[in-house]
């Protein structure tokens, strides 16, 4: 196994953190370090997500506690991702433009389309910065999780380009039961932005509950049990 950070790998490091400890949040300028957080002797892989940029200073903190001999509190691995995704947010989040997306019936001219075809609208409402999103949905009815939709476009997967100012209008595949059915139909929306520098930004889900009498749906606020 290779548990070497390729280069890719550490332009994107010191990208997203701007070239500032993940840590202490100095500057660091070329005294940066790309650190293993699970050390390559312990099976620490050379994977992205276990990676954090230091200045030197927190390197030598973070590598020097002895657990034979523990003073103070180690840095847990849950503590170092969460202060370092703190920091990646810090400044990367201006990479990201307001989206605005929607699920509905309406077509474009004036019909509604019928279930168990879904339209998806995702709209960038900025002035610059074209970015990357992904876009996965998910189906409730009734008390049970019938999980993402099957269509390859909306599965989390595949990557969509959208530029400033303009949207992306598709449509997906609900499972076909759903269309006879009484019970309540929800679905979830997990739309996610690739900025520039690749940095993945996850947006809140929502959630839209179908009318079946007008064919059409509403908002409904979505929990944290997705």
């Amino acid at each position: 196994m290779n548990n070497n950070f390729s280069e890719d790998d550490k332009i994107k490091c010191l990208l997203w953190c701007d070239r500032h400890c993940c840590l202490c949040g100095k500057a660091c300028g070329t005294n940066i370090a790309i650190h293993h957080i699970t050390p390559k002797e312990e099976g620490g892989s050379g994977n992205i997500n276990n990676a954090i940029p230091l200045c030197f200073d927190c390197h030598s903190e973070i590598e020097k506690y002895n657990a034979k001999h523990p003073l103070g509190t180690k840095y847990k691995t849950k503590e170092i991702k969460s202060r370092r995704d703190q920091n990646y947010e810090k400044y990367t989040s201006h990479l990201v433009p307001p989206i605005h997306f929607n699920i509905t019936q309406d077509l474009p001219n004036g019909q509604k389309r019928p279930l168990p075809d879904v339209g998806i609208d995702v709209t960038h409402l900025g002035d610059s910065l074209p970015v990357k999103f992904s876009v996965a949905a998910q189906v409730f009815l009734g008390d049970k999780n019938l999980g993402i939709v099957k269509t390859s476009q909306y599965t989390g997967e595949r990557l969509w380009n959208l530029n400033p100012r303009h949207g992306v209008r598709g449509h997906f595949q609900v499972p076909s039961k759903v269309v006879d059915s009484t019970e309540h139909l929800e679905i979830r929306v997990f739309v996610t932005i690739i900025d520039q520098y690749e940095r993945k930004h996850p947006l809140l889900p929502l959630a839209w509950v179908y009318m079946r009498d007008v064919n059409s749906w509403y908002l409904e606020p979505c929990g944290n049990d997705t």
